[in-house]
């Protein structure tokens, strides 16, 4: 479910079964396009919220350029992107 700017989604793959062969072949183009629009992926920032605090983390998933011996100036420049993003999101 989109809203404004955020996604909401569930983690893991999602059935689509439900969809009808022209409805997936366009959900399926979206996701390429989109894909291809954002480029390779640099690193994967997280943020988990409790109920008292919250903790974030930088990893570096096999697919991603940066890893954990890349630049800490070029990591921290992607965890910027990250923050501006999440004070964009609703």
């Amino acid at each position: 479910m989109s809203i404004e700017r955020g996604w909401v989604s569930y983690a893991g793959g999602q059935e689509n079964s439900h969809l009808t062969a022209d409805e997936r072949r366009n959900f399926e183009q979206r996701i390429a396009t989109r894909r291809s629009e954002r480029g390779r992926l640099l690193a994967r920032v997280e943020v988990e919220v409790f109920e008292h605090g919250a903790e974030a983390q930088v990893s570096f998933p096999e697919d991603a350029i940066l890893g954990p011996e890349s630049d800490a100036k070029v990591i921290a420049e992607a965890v910027s992107r990250a923050r501006a993003e999440l004070e964009h999101w609703r």
